[in-house]
Order: structure tokens, then sequence, then C-alpha cells
């Protein structure tokens, strides 16, 4: 009994025991949820950001990264890929005049594309002089033997940058130039083709220096026509009745060219200057006479023959949008005027049936005035004779009252020393004939009958030509009153 109740009370001690711990282990997560809620709100924790990831500037996908390989299997190397290999945006025919546009066109591939950007471009090279040269704008500085030599940098197995986004570069241009030119091109550079290819590798910029000497023909006398034509450029501009645009056009054929070949021109703002003085508008011409004067006094110091052109440029469209283009001088309205008259003078060829009409009135006129004349002078004679034999006096006052036309509402008839006169409106007189008997009065008649003859193609001509038309009425007009 006493062993029970001993062992009994040794159970309830260790429960005892127990729930003391877990009232320990209660009171503490008590405390800590209390803690809790006094902490600040885990909303407001701090995390720490992740470092931001570094980004490469570049103007378009063409010039990013250009020390670096296209990776072909993204999206940005086959966007760079397409965008290299496409046709420039007018095919090139490999002649003189089509020269500016495309060397403008390829040049702003190359820069699109980074062909030549950083130490992998395919545009820069040094030549035998120790020159550093840009292929696209000074072709002619490299001879072929040169540029082959540094073409095999990233074209041949085993150059320094074989493999690399040179040869990429490379590749790319090719296709380009390729697909740039027209069919006729593409046959003319065909038989050149082994100058340009080696081991089955094309060398792009080869290719380009050999598609410029065909179409610039590359030699000593061009270079002697490009200076001709370019001294010769007042003559152009006054040719092509001084269109800016087209003098403009025909100065950059000449000029880039001669640049290209390493050649130099002396005085081009002193060559443009002369050929805007053969524009015939006198708005334009004041406006260059007045930035010469400027430039030769020493006021445009810096001014390039660039700059010089795009003022021109300017001027010229303001005046074309204003409507004020070709205006033209006193001086030139003068001259202009005498180059009519003389050039009326050859037209002024009268019909056949007008000739004739003139000729009938001249012959007819010619007649009557000699019939007239003759009667005339009969009568002069008779008068002559009985004047001579009678008083003076009496004759001037004879004269006098002869000469005197009747008043309005007076006769024009009346009897003088038993003798009828009549007032004759043709001969302005008092006569012994009657006004519709009166010799001069028909003659007269008949003139103004050929003019209405000449009226009506004066009329027609009106509508052709005015001046024509008011020299002819001033004819009719003559021939009436002769």
């Amino acid at each position: 009994m006493a062993e029970e109740l001993e062992r009994r009370i040794t159970e309830l001690e260790t429960l005892v025991t127990a729930l003391q711990t877990q009232n320990t282990a209660l009171q503490a997560t008590v405390a800590n949820l209390q803690a809790a809620a006094a902490a600040p709100a885990a909303a407001n924790l701090v995390v720490p950001a992740a470092p931001a990831a570094v980004v490469t500037y570049a103007e378009n996908p063409g010039r990013y990264d250009v020390e670096n390989f296209i990776d072909y299997s993204t999206r940005l190397g086959n966007t760079v890929y397409e965008r290299g290999i496409k046709a420039l945006t007018k095919p090139f025919d490999m002649k003189p005049e089509s020269t500016v546009v495309f060397l403008q066109s390829f040049q702003e591939r190359c820069t699109e594309i980074g062909w030549s950007e950083g130490s992998k471009n395919i545009t820069k090279f040094v030549n035998k002089d120790g020159e550093t040269i840009n292929l696209v704008t000074e072709y002619g500085r490299i001879d072929i033997d040169t540029l082959k030599t540094e073409c095999e940098r990233f074209c041949k197995v085993g150059g320094a940058d074989y493999n690399t986004r040179a040869t990429q570069n490379n590749y790319m241009m090719s296709l380009c130039l390729t697909s740039s030119l027209t069919e006729e091109a593409l046959a003319r550079l065909s038989p050149y083709r082994a100058e340009y290819t080696f081991n089955g590798k094309v060398y792009a910029p080869m290719m380009f220096k050999i598609i410029m000497r065909l179409a610039t023909i590359d030699s000593v006398a061009t270079t002697e026509a490009l200076r001709a034509n370019l001294r010769e450029l007042p003559s152009y501009a006054a040719s092509v009745s001084g269109d800016i645009n087209k003098i403009h056009q025909h100065f950059d054929e000449n000029y880039s060219q001669l640049i290209a070949r390493g050649a130099k021109i002396d005085d081009p703002i002193g060559i443009l200057f002369d050929a805007y003085r053969k524009v015939g508008c006198s708005h334009f011409n004041t406006y260059i006479v007045r930035k010469h004067e400027m430039y030769l006094d020493g006021e445009l110091p810096n001014m390039t023959h660039e700059e010089l052109m795009a003022m021109a440029t300017d001027k010229f469209t303001y005046l074309k949008t204003k409507g004020l283009w070709g205006s033209k001088s006193e001086e030139d309205q003068i001259i202009a005027m005498a180059a009519e008259l003389e050039k009326l003078k050859g037209e002024l060829k009268l019909s056949r049936n007008l000739t004739q009409a003139a000729n009938r009135a001249q012959s007819d006129a010619k007649t009557n005035g000699n019939t007239s004349n003759q009667g005339n002078q009969r009568q002069s004679k008779k008068k002559k004779n009985k004047k001579n034999t009678g008083d003076r006096k009496w004759q001037k006052r004879d004269e006098e009252w002869k000469k005197v036309p009747p008043k309005q509402g007076e006769a024009k008839q009346k009897i003088n020393r038993e003798k009828t006169y009549h007032w004759c409106e043709h001969h302005m007189a008092w006569t012994i004939h009657a006004p519709a008997e009166c010799k001069l009065g028909l003659s007269r008649a008949q003139a103004q009958a050929h003019a209405a003859e000449i009226t009506p193609v004066a009329a027609a001509a009106t509508a052709v030509n005015p001046a024509y038309a008011a020299l002819l009425a001033n004819m009719a007009r003559c021939a009436a009153d002769e």
C-alpha cells in the first residue's frame, strides 16, 4: 500500500514538471507575438535592388557594338543583315551624270550599317603615300594593288580581321553593290570579276573601285576634261537658262570626281560666282553681286563653296515661290524689245490678197494723182494766164474768199460773178465742180475700200500677235489718208 502511494506521488510530480515546461513555452510565444505587433510593418522593409544592366548606345542597329561580330541568330543581327544587303534607292547605271547621287546614297549606307565605323571598318585605307583615305569619296587616291593588300586583312584566310565583323561587313557590301546596279551596268562589270574576286571571295572595296573606274573612266585626260567642264560652267549656266539646280548638279558631277582623284580646284567659289552672273534674273543678280562684294571685301572670310551653293539655292527657291524668278532689268527689257521689233520686221510679210490690195491702191492713187495733177496744171496755166493779165490785188481777194468755209446753216452753194461755186470738203475750198464729182474724193474712196480689205486680216492677226495687228491697222489708216 505504501509503495502504491509513493508511485502515484512520483507520477504527479512528473506531470507537474511537464505542465510547468509547457507554461514557460507559452509565455515565450506570447512575448514574441507582442514584440512582433510593436515592430514596423513588413511592407516598409527596404529590399536591396538588383544591379542595372549596362546599355551600349548606338544611333541605329547597324552601328551597335561595331567591334564585335554580328550574331545572326538574334533578331537584331538579322535586321542589320537585311538592311545592309538591300539595294540603294536609285539603281546605278555607271554613267558620270549618275555618279554623284550614287556616291551620296552609298556613303549613307556605309554610315548606317557601320561599314565605316570602328577598327573593323572597310572604307578607310592607307595608300602608298601613307595617308588614310576614305574610299567612297577618295576612290582615286589609292591604287588597286595597294587596296588589295589592305583588303586581305579581312578577306583572306588568316588575315588579322578574318572571321570578324569586318568580314561580315565585306559580304554585306558586296551584295549591296550588286543589287544596286542596273542590268546594263552588271553586264559592263562582269568581265572584270577576276580583278576583285580571289579564292572565291569578293573583295567588296575593290569591286567598288572598279565600278567607279568604269563609271568615270579614270585617266589624266578625264581629269583635264573635268577641269574644263568646271571652267566652262558659266557657258553651261547660260545654256540651261540659269536653272540653279542644274548648275549645281553639273558642278557637283565634275567637282566630286576631281576630288575623288586627288586633284585640287584652286577657286571653286570664283567659278560659281562667274556662273551665277549668267543667270537671267535681275533679283538674283542683285543678290549675287552683293554677296560677291561682301566676299571680296573680306566680310565672308570663312565662306565655303558649299555654303555659297546653299545660299544660292535658298534665293532661287524663294524667288520661284514668290513668282519673281526671271525678272528683267530695265536694260534687258530694252534689249528684249529691240529684239522683238527685229523679229516682227521679219514676220511682217503680207498675205497674197493683202499684197495685191496694197499694190492696187498704190497704182490707183498714182494714176489718179497724175490725172489730177495734169488737170490742175492745165487749170493753173489757164488761171495764171488770166491772172497775169488782171489786177494782182483782185486775184488775192479772189483766192481768199474761196478758202472761207460756209458757216453752220449756210448754203454750200453760191454764185459769184455769174459762176456757180460748190463747197468741196475734199479740197476744203469753193470750187466749180460739185463734191460728188471731185476726183480727189473718188481717189480717197478707193483707198478706203482697199483699207476695208486690210481690216479683217488685221483683226484675225490680233489673236496671234497684237503688235502685228496694230501695225496692220496703222497701215490701213495711212492708206486711207494718202
